[in-house]
């Protein structure tokens, strides 16, 4: 929670963040989603999961505290009512939402807004690796070569952060990638 906070505070623009399974990682990030939303209402955000699935199931509880009457009240944020599906919604002040899995497209998608001088969103990657394939060499790689050539450039603007969080299931995995330095 206090990294989180110092991506919010725009202190960290790049966080990655190593649990193991069960430890309420994407439960954390949902509600780190839900809050900044709370904060700067017109927020742009990529989740970013192994499977398009998986990410649509973090970004459905998203919208699920979103549209709770508590949270509604307290913030007047409403989700526009043509924003049925679950990977991806807006708000109708501005914010959006999109699941996608990472090792698909996600060219043309966005995170963050240009030319702000505070959090405008962020660029999200929960558990990037399926565990029963991430010992696949073509696989492993793909899953970088697509942060690489696709996610890196998602975001819009230098101070929109991107946050990793995820269990290490490689010693060669995206988490080890990210840690090297490599990518930047």
């Amino acid at each position: 929670s206090k990294e989180l906070t110092l991506v919010f505070r725009m202190q960290c623009n790049a966080l990655t963040i190593q649990v193991p399974p069960g430890s309420g990682k994407s439960t954390l990030l949902s509600m780190f989603v839900a809050w900044t939303m709370a904060k700067f209402q017109n927020s742009q955000y990529l989740y970013i999961s192994y499977s398009h699935e998986l990410a649509s199931k973090h970004t459905a509880f998203v919208k699920q505290i979103i549209e709770c009457r508590q949270y509604r009240e307290i913030f007047g944020i409403k989700v526009r009512s043509d924003s049925r599906a679950k990977d991806f919604f807006q708000t109708e002040q501005g914010a959006s939402v999109k699941a996608f899995g990472s090792s698909g497209s996600i060219t043309g998608q966005d995170a963050g807004l240009p030319h702000a001088d505070h959090f405008t969103g962020c660029v999200i990657m929960d558990d990037c690796h399926k565990p029963g394939e991430v010992h696949s060499d073509t696989v492993r790689q793909s899953v970088i070569q697509n942060y690489r050539e696709t996610i890196l450039q998602r975001p819009r603007a230098p101070n929109v952060p991107m946050i990793y969080i995820g269990q290490r299931l490689h010693e060669d995995d995206l988490p080890a990638y990210l840690l090297s330095g490599k990518d930047v």
